[in-house]
């Protein structure tokens, strides 16, 4: 009988503070809280319980993180955790000054445009819940034109309290564009690359030094979630994140990190769900290779050489990066960064040191593989929305929409590619071979026949 009363507090609780998660009087008191737990088990009790974690352990393992209204950590006590509020993330007033704003921000981005107009264009991605322009900046070698190139993106601050990616992003953009022409390492990544920066996904939350936009929603649990795969719509989404949907919809991106901030790792897919991606050896080639050239996330102390799978280390719905890869494709890395989401500004030098030849590296690794266009066999037009597949990985690749192009991220090794496309007869290439290399690309262009 204890049991059964105890069972029906908790139910009611749960759908009360599920209930009035929306009501900004209540989200106003969230306040990110240290929960004291016992097992990975217990994180997942207190996901299935719909807290909003933000899981970073201290060394004994046995603290995690959440955002909670006052309701909600009832939840979390009845569960029979005991909580308490966490101390604040936010640097001293008198650094802040040295990160940027949205006004410097803005200035700075359209700063590039003007001062490298043939390699730098800013584009506005839309605005967000306080009417702040979420800023994108495009860099290439030819950058008004869409060209036949695999693009990279790196999205930074979708949790507006996680700032530190949003430095090293501009630090990136600047490397890139003083050194093109100079340096020839960075000359040709902004040859071969269509480079998409996003600084900061979420302009209101780092505005009001929080977690979540002006509407009280996370971000990052905001995305349509592969283990509902029908449902690949923006309706209900927070703006920020339609904006988003948007933007990757009408790219082809092939690479994505997104910087985050509450540990050092370097986090790949699946978030959401057990088991590995189909291209399981090349993911875990490249969060490797990016922690590898950080020495503090190489070396630590929490995670096995700075990497760990998503749901291994704690479960999100909803997350950015699995949605790029299920429906789009982009093999997108969760960068989490700085232990502190928003240290003091005098520390932003260390990261840049850390970060930079990773940030590097990653662009590189858009060449390995096979890349090419596919085009109609008789008129040489480009065929958009080709599906390109290596027979040893399940999971396709598209043509894109303008040029035809296609880039499929590969390890060293010999493999068979079918293209199939609406109206054409399929196409099987065998015996291609891909080497071990981040320098060249492997061209593979495809012509088909129209089907009889």
């Amino acid at each position: 009988m204890i049991r059964l009363l105890f069972a029906l507090v908790m139910v009611a609780l749960i759908a009360n503070a599920n209930a009035q998660y929306d009501r900004p009087d209540l989200n106003q008191f969230r306040e990110r809280v240290a929960i004291s737990i016992q097992s990975h088990d217990d994180i997942q009790r207190l996901i299935n319980a719909e807290i909003d974690l933000d899981y970073c352990s201290d060394s004994d393992g046995k603290t995690v993180y959440a955002y909670a209204t006052p309701e909600e950590v009832k939840v979390i006590e009845y569960l029979g955790y005991t909580s308490k509020p966490a101390p604040t993330e936010i640097g001293r007033d008198a650094a802040d000054a040295s990160y940027h704003t949205y006004d410097t921000l803005t200035s700075d981005l359209k700063a590039f445009e003007t001062a490298y107009p043939n390699l730098a264009m800013v584009k506005a991605l839309g605005q967000s819940v306080d009417n702040r322009t979420i800023w994108a900046l495009k860099i290439s070698d030819n950058v008004t034109v869409d060209e036949a190139e695999p693009e990279v993106k790196y999205v930074s601050t979708m949790h507006g309290d996680e700032v530190v990616g949003q430095e090293m992003v501009i630090k990136l953009a600047d490397l890139l564009l003083k050194g093109y022409g100079t340096d020839p390492r960075l000359t040709a990544l902004v040859n071969d690359l269509e480079i998409w920066i996003v600084p900061n996904m979420n302009p209101d939350g780092t505005a009001n030094k929080r977690r979540y936009n002006s509407n009280w929603v996370d971000l990052n649990r905001n995305f349509p979630d592969p283990q509902k795969p029908d449902v690949n719509t923006p309706n209900g989404k927070a703006i920020e994140v339609q904006h988003m949907m948007k933007f990757t919809g009408e790219h082809n991106f092939c690479l994505s990190l997104n910087f985050h901030g509450g540990a050092v790792v370097a986090n790949y897919l699946w978030d959401t769900m057990p088991g590995d991606v189909p291209d399981i050896q090349m993911v875990k080639f490249l969060a490797l290779g990016y922690s590898k050239l950080n020495a503090p996330m190489y070396n630590s102390s929490s995670f096995s050489q700075g990497i760990t799978n998503g749901y291994a280390w704690y479960e999100v719905n909803g997350g950015m990066q699995d949605w790029n890869y299920y429906w789009y494709n982009d093999m997108d890395f969760t960068i989490e960064i700085s232990q502190t989401k928003w240290p003091d500004a005098s520390t932003l030098s260390k990261y840049w040191d850390d970060n930079r030849e990773s940030l590097l590296w990653f662009l590189a690794q858009a060449r390995r593989g096979i890349h090419g266009v596919i085009r109609d066999q008789a008129t040489k037009k480009p065929i958009a929305g080709a599906q390109v597949k290596v027979t040893q990985i399940a999971k396709a690749v598209v043509s894109s929409t303008i040029n035809g192009d296609y880039h499929k991220i590969l390890s060293k090794g010999i493999y068979t590619v079918q293209v199939t496309a609406p109206g054409y007869a399929d196409r099987t290439v065998s015996n291609v071979e891909v080497k071990d290399t981040d320098t060249q690309f492997t061209i593979l262009d495809i012509e088909l026949a129209p089907s009889k």
